[in-house]
């Protein structure tokens, strides 16, 4: 019974349920609270598994950058005497801030050591409609393919001596390079599809729990729970 909480598709639900029960939090003491206990834990999990402690603390500062531009925006507002300091839209970012760290952290520590061929055959074991697993197993290549492009092609400028400048030529090569990455990881999408449907790969979910009669109705009565969930919390 352990091992089988452990396992990655229990995993995905845990963090899914741990997210909605973050994203209803409002008391910015409990966030902050639960994000240095999750911090902590993960922390000391990735010292004991010798995972690299800079690598996680350098992109949770990248996650952060997008936080510092909701602070920018959200700080102020504009009245007839000019820009004011904005109190509720402090609160506001403070929360935002808090909820997505803890959700990172979240993610970090439930999904731990998952690559993703064990999330796409996780995922593949939810209850789920063919199309969303579909959608969700082409998202995760998409993604994978994507950043592997990208670090190839920042290898290649580098080779070719490109250094990027506040210029019109830096502003030119940027936007041909995302054109070209999404391009070229297009059709190695579509390549990858096609190998995956050859080698008998099924867009399917293979859990037992769809072809139960009363399945239909923990989805409809699951839907109408989250529905008034979200109604009362915007309240």
């Amino acid at each position: 019974m352990k091992q089988a909480i452990f396992q990655p598709h229990f995993r995905l639900i845990i963090t899914f349920v741990l997210g909605l029960i973050i994203s209803a939090l409002h008391n910015p003491q409990w966030l902050l609270g639960l994000l240095c206990l999750t911090a902590g834990v993960l922390a000391m999990v990735l010292i004991r598994q010798n995972k690299p402690l800079q690598f996680y603390l350098r992109r949770a500062i990248l996650f952060n950058l997008f936080t510092l531009l909701i602070w920018l925006t959200l700080s102020w507002r504009i009245t007839l005497n000019g820009m004011a300091w904005n109190p509720a839209g402090v609160h506001t970012a403070l929360l935002i801030t808090l909820r997505m760290n803890l959700i990172l952290c979240t993610i970090w520590l439930c999904l731990l050591n998952i690559t993703d061929s064990i999330l796409v055959q996780a995922v593949s074991k939810l209850p789920l409609p063919d199309k969303l697993i579909q959608l969700f197993i082409l998202t995760v290549r998409y993604i994978s393919l994507v950043g592997e492009l990208n670090r190839q092609m920042t290898q290649a400028m580098k080779a070719r001596g490109f250094q990027p400048k506040f210029n019109r030529r830096t502003f030119s090569v940027t936007v041909q390079r995302v054109a070209l990455l999404l391009i070229r990881a297009m059709v190695q999408v579509e390549k990858s599809e096609m190998a995956l449907k050859a080698r008998g790969f099924r867009f399917a979910s293979r859990s037992s729990l769809l072809d139960k009669p009363w399945w239909k109705t923990v989805e409809i009565s699951t839907a109408l729970l989250l529905a008034i969930g979200i109604y009362y919390a915007q309240r």
